[in-house]
């Protein structure tokens, strides 16, 4: 009855207690463990609970932005190692999500490599830019090289060396590809005379297998480099850029979802963009330090990459 529920829950209480004085007598034995955080500190409460337990836990916070864990190349899905101790944890869930979707990941970034999904735009099936900056960093673009991950036969590695601003902290915070011969870009790093410009090295190879070598191209300023390519340049101002103007999503075919409309506006206005463009309000997602193109993923690049068959579950529903 409700009597011996009560003496058993006494006897427990003293169980605990006897438990924790113990604890405290051994020395450094316990200290040790919660320092190595294998239990929760627990100290006397002084009242009929018999003892206190603090609990420590890292809540994944920025894992609404699914852009940074990892990058999808034409080669397939490459896990990154990402440069907040806080976010860390976030890759090894995104490996987990993929595992369970039967997504096969053919690499990922050791240490001393950092690489964050940000950083990184294809453009095409023989060129894919990597930022190199404040997240990324070179030792990430050579192991992507080294070890074939990026199923593209060049590599345009561009330099964040003469800024390093936390509001410009990937490539996709001031620049984007809206379609095949069409990009926005930051308008106070275009031109070789800005302070903030960024500069690009090119790796190529002459083959699937081959090593990917320094060309002549290597140093030229960005813009440059993009029109060289035979990209048309939409500039964005510093303001709009704050605002994320330049974080876009391209979702093919022309198709377009931005979260500014200042920049959508002076986009629609461009002879270079012919394709469809709509703005959405996300607000609720900048206000987080992020927009459309930090919280979106693309998982399959080449169509020869296909996840394993569809399950048909019992309820008629697709797994």
């Amino acid at each position: 009855g409700l009597r011996g529920r009560r003496a058993v829950h006494r006897q427990g209480q003293v169980l605990c207690r006897r438990r924790l004085q113990a604890q405290c007598a051994g020395g450094d034995v316990p200290r040790a463990a919660h320092r190595r955080g294998t239990m929760p500190p627990m100290r006397p409460s002084g009242r009929d609970t018999g003892f206190t337990a603090s609990y420590r836990f890292d809540p994944l916070t920025n894992m609404q932005f699914t852009r940074d864990q990892q990058i999808t190349t034409n080669a397939g899905l490459v896990m990154g190692r990402l440069r907040s101790v806080q976010r860390q944890h976030e890759v090894q869930l995104m490996r987990f999500c993929f595992d369970k979707l039967g997504l096969s990941v053919i690499g990922c970034i050791e240490a001393p490599g950092y690489l964050e999904g940000g950083d990184y735009y294809p453009a095409g099936s023989g060129l894919a830019f990597l930022g190199v900056g404040m997240r990324t960093n070179s030792a990430a673009a050579e192991a992507l090289m080294e070890k074939d991950l990026l199923g593209t036969q060049r590599l345009a590695v561009v330099h964040d060396d003469f800024e390093k601003c936390q509001d410009r902290m990937h490539l996709d915070c001031v620049f984007n590809i809206l379609g095949k011969d069409c990009c926005i870009l930051a308008e106070d790093i275009i031109g070789a005379d800005k302070p903030f410009r960024r500069t690009v090295d090119e790796y190529a190879r002459s083959g699937p297998g081959q090593p990917y070598l320094k060309t002549a191209r290597s140093g030229m300023e960005f813009s440059a480099f993009l029109i060289s390519e035979g990209f048309n340049i939409i500039p964005i101002s510093r303001e709009m850029q704050l605002e994320y103007g330049c974080n876009a999503l391209n979702l093919g075919r022309g198709n377009v979802l931005t979260c500014h409309a200042g920049a959508a506006r002076v986009i629609a206005r461009s002879p270079h963009f012919t394709g469809d463009l709509e703005h959405v309000d996300f607000g609720s997602i900048t206000s987080m330090y992020g927009a459309l193109h930090c919280s979106s993923q693309v998982l399959v690049r080449n169509k020869s990459l296909i996840m394993r068959p569809a399950v048909v579950l019992p309820d008629g529903g697709i797994l």
